[in-house]
């Protein structure tokens, strides 16, 4: 990662910026949204780890001591995905298979949750994020 970042910083102009914008883990627990009412359904299995990204921390921290940027601002928010069916979470769940899963417990229940909802019932998983802005150092 280090060698990405010394590319990147090779080729931004003087001052420029780098968004470094990842998600900060765990999920939150699945809900059922209906209106404007949220139901906690669950927590998703997930693997045992560290909040956040070490590597990409590590990486971060290595460019710049390095001196190849500085840390100008972070922050933070929380990214909703929605689905309409557990099949289609499922689908988006597939790209987190080292991180977390749906278990079959949960994947029932939010499939009763939605049918009870009707047609206006829907899934949402939120995922927080951070972002760090970086500015290419001037030498």
């Amino acid at each position: 990662m280090v060698h990405a970042l010394t590319e990147i910083a090779r080729t931004l102009a003087p001052g420029g910026v780098l968004l470094d914008i990842r998600p900060y883990l765990p999920f939150q627990p699945l809900e059922l949204v209906h209106g404007p009412e949220a139901r906690v359904l669950g927590r998703l299995d997930e693997a045992e780890y560290d909040p956040g990204d070490p590597a990409a921390d590590g990486a971060l921290a290595e460019a710049m001591v390095r001196g190849l940027f500085t840390l100008q601002e972070t922050g933070a928010f929380y990214y909703s995905n929605y689905w309409d069916t557990v099949a289609e979470m499922r689908e988006y769940l597939d790209d987190w298979h080292d991180v977390a899963r749906l278990p079959r417990r949960l994947a029932g229940e939010a499939r009763r949750a939605l049918g009870r909802a009707g047609t206006a019932g829907r899934l949402r998983l939120q995922t927080y994020i951070v972002v760090n802005v970086m500015r290419k150092a001037t030498r």
